[in-house]
């Protein structure tokens, strides 16, 4: 049983289940600071490339990497001729998303979205591992309300990205991140808001976790449950 004081939080999410929204308010709730999408300008730095490709390829799977690997060229695109030898190695992000977490995660209290940081600090008496869920349709509303896609799109991409998540875990962790022992707590946001679940992590945090999780379970949408 966890005994240190929380001072780290890890989100999983399933795509569109508001993990970034979540981590974002839950940060200012606590005033704590956030590592998102910083993560990737971190790794950018790291690797000397271009912080939008990296971007393009967070949390991707090597088969991706593997077909798109040309664009992580050192030398400028416009050079008449390259070496193979400036090409990445297919794990270098992940390598670099690794090292640049564990870096941060020296200063504490943080906030950590993806990347598989539940299984980072898996074993970190100071660490709240969180994931989000939501049905399919809900996650597909919201997906078409942020990016203007159809529906179609919308849950092709929320499929394919749970996909492109958890292959991302078990090829770097050898853990399935669908595997409920590697959290906490975990959160349907087609059943409790996001302000809510904000809540109780936040409540959760204090040690006031028993009043936080009875309020949600009186709601008539549901609540978030204690793995």
């Amino acid at each position: 049983m966890k005994s240190a004081r929380p001072e780290l939080i890890t989100v999983s999410r399933e795509f569109g289940a508001g993990g970034s929204d979540l981590a974002r308010l839950l940060g200012a709730r606590l005033n704590w600071p956030v590592l998102d999408d910083e993560v990737a300008c971190r790794c950018a730095k790291r690797l000397n490339i271009d912080q939008a490709a990296v971007e393009r390829l967070r949390e991707h799977s090597p088969t991706l990497l593997a077909r798109i690997s040309s664009i992580l060229l050192v030398a400028p695109p416009e050079a008449p001729w390259f070496d193979t030898s400036n090409l990445m190695r297919i794990d270098a992000i992940a390598e670099a998303a690794l090292a640049s977490l564990t870096e941060a995660a020296q200063s504490l209290p943080l906030i950590v979205v993806g990347f598989g940081t539940q299984c980072i600090f898996a074993k970190r008496d100071d660490a709240i591992h969180v994931r989000l869920v939501a049905p399919l349709d809900t996650r597909v509303a919201r997906l078409r309300a942020r990016f203007g896609w159809d529906a179609h799109t919308a849950a092709a991409k929320a499929r394919e990205m749970d996909d492109i998540r958890r292959r991302y875990v078990q090829r770097y962790f050898h853990r399935d991140a669908l595997d409920p022992l590697l959290y906490d707590v975990q959160i349907n946001t087609g059943r409790t808001t996001i302000d809510e679940a904000v809540t109780m992590i936040e409540q959760l945090v204090r040690g006031e976790s028993h009043s936080a999780f009875a309020h949600a379970g009186s709601h008539e949408h549901g609540a978030g449950t204690i793995a």
